[in-house]
């Protein structure tokens, strides 16, 4: 498991959570458990943050569910906003704010 970051946390800002977790680790809630910690973190007295963002290639479905689950809204698509080592890549960008309802809302590029 690798850990879960939390990128450009100016207080009062906005910042972007990033998590990955090797395959064999997946499946157990882990994830969600820890990126919910780190969001609750990002808007404690703490960060005060305005905004946490969630972003990942087009088709990380786990990543999307994993989003999903802690109460980020779908924002929409980020075309070859997001690059690897293979390139360029259209991406997913999804929002929550501090006082959004935590629970998952529809998605519309995840099946329900």
């Amino acid at each position: 498991m690798h850990p879960v970051t939390l990128r450009g946390t100016s207080p009062g800002g906005a910042a972007e959570i990033g998590f990955w977790m090797d395959a064999a680790a997946r499946g157990n809630g882990y994830m969600g458990e820890a990126a919910r910690v780190v969001v609750d973190f990002g808007f404690s007295r703490s960060l005060s943050l305005a905004r946490i963002e969630w972003r990942a290639i087009v088709g990380n479905v786990a990543s999307a569910r994993t989003a999903r689950s802690l109460g980020f809204r779908y924002e929409g698509l980020v075309r070859r906003g997001l690059s690897d080592l293979r390139g360029r890549h259209d991406g997913w960008i999804a929002g929550i704010l501090p006082t959004d309802d935590l629970a998952p809302q529809p998605w519309p590029v995840l099946p329900d």
